[in-house]
């Protein structure tokens, strides 16, 4: 599950339920749920299967691609795709607001 190209961060913007920059968004929405918005897909994952949030760089392929991992017992839930310039600030993001 694929998402995110972060060429430009200057339209980031970080609110209680929504983390998104460029025409990339992550939120959390009331009924539960990590919803995910992008360029590549759309991922919606229900957050009380999520146990933490992991990063991985990819570095198999010419160009390193960096992914955030959502992790619940033990398998990938799912992954998307962020520029290596965000990768901590999403992450950091998701585990408190996931409360992990």
């Amino acid at each position: 599950m694929g998402l995110f190209k972060s060429k430009e961060t200057k339209t980031k913007v970080i609110s209680e339920n929504e983390f998104s920059w460029s025409e990339n968004k992550v939120s959390i929405t009331e009924d539960g749920y990590l919803l995910s918005e992008g360029v590549m897909n759309i991922n919606r994952i229900p957050i009380r299967h999520i146990e933490t949030v992991t990063y991985h760089i990819n570095m198999t392929k010419d160009v390193a691609a960096t992914e955030i991992q959502l992790v619940g017992k033990g398998v990938v839930l799912g992954v998307l795709k962020v520029g290596n310039e965000l990768k901590d600030e999403l992450q950091d993001w998701l585990l408190a607001k996931l409360k992990l």
